[in-house]
């Protein structure tokens, strides 16, 4: 099953994960906060160098979003507006400090913001599994449909949680007491793909930090495999499509959803529930 892009995100995202891991293996351990630091510079650009000679290659035309470049129109342009959301190396921290937890997340989308996801492609790095989603056609992983867990008790449920760099996490504790286990990948977009897949049952993240390119492609993934998902941008309601705009987010499968935003409603402002609410009612 293919979309219009994905045979184009596919090979763009093989090109990026044969450099990364050829970097990976050439580069040492880091033995310093700075040295770290550099290394994640470095393999910023590896991934980027390759994300913009693979869309050259395909010769598509798009409004590329990405966490390192910015928003760039890319090709000669045309009369429908394409863009194509990135983040070159999702657990850039991982990847340097050799933690295996990586990925490259791809998405397209007709409008702009994430209600307007078409289709999306994850693809672990260091395993080379593949995730990938179509709009209003499922979820997939590695050639098989996949689907979000049937968990129904909260109680019993494994959550993962982002709490990085956060200064109120009063709801990461009310999630750790309702639920049976937590879990904190560094990965939003495999963490997504967990989700879809049934291996997590829920994702949460609430610090205002995460960005749109960090989980556009797992958004849709986790969202056609029968997840659904609770967000509200700082800049757009509804997550515009702009490296600067940060998101809260909840995930879930379906038998806990409402029971976790009910745990978590305190901590919540008015926002947007997807899928579905797209202006056209797609």
């Amino acid at each position: 099953m293919n979309g219009e892009w994905l045979d184009d995100l596919r090979a763009i995202a093989r090109r990026m994960r044969e450099a990364l891991l050829e970097f990976f293996e050439e580069t040492p351990v880091p033995r310093s906060a700075s040295e770290a630091k550099e290394i994640e510079k470095e393999a910023d650009e590896v991934a980027c160098r390759n994300l913009l000679e693979g869309l050259e290659e395909t010769g598509r035309s798009c409004t590329l979003v990405c966490e390192d470049l910015g928003i760039r129109e890319v090709g000669s342009g045309g009369e429908e507006k394409t863009f194509l959301v990135v983040d070159p190396l999702d657990g850039t921290r991982n990847f340097t400090r050799k933690l295996r937890i990586a990925s490259i997340s791809m998405a397209i989308c007709d409008g702009p913001d994430l209600r307007y996801l078409k289709e999306a492609l994850v693809l672990d790095i260091f395993t080379g599994q593949e995730f990938w989603a179509l709009r209003g056609r499922g979820a997939f992983s590695n050639g098989r449909e996949i689907r979000a867990s049937g968990t129904k008790e909260l109680s019993k449920a494994l959550v993962s949680v982002d709490q990085s760099k956060s200064w109120e996490l009063g709801w990461v504790s009310e999630v750790v007491r309702k639920v049976d286990a937590t879990r904190q990948l560094g990965s939003a977009s495999i963490e997504l793909c967990l989700v879809a897949s049934g291996t997590l049952d829920a994702f949460v993240d609430l610090r205002d930090r995460i960005r749109t390119t960090d989980v556009a492609a797992g958004l849709l993934i986790a969202v056609e495999a029968g997840a659904l998902a609770w967000l509200r941008g700082i800049y757009d309601l509804s997550g515009a499509l702009r490296p600067n705009e940060k998101i809260r987010l909840v995930v879930a499968s379906q038998g806990i959803f409402d029971s976790l935003l009910q745990v978590l409603r305190p901590y919540l402002p008015e926002g947007i529930t997807l899928p579905g609410d797209r202006p056209d009612g797609g």
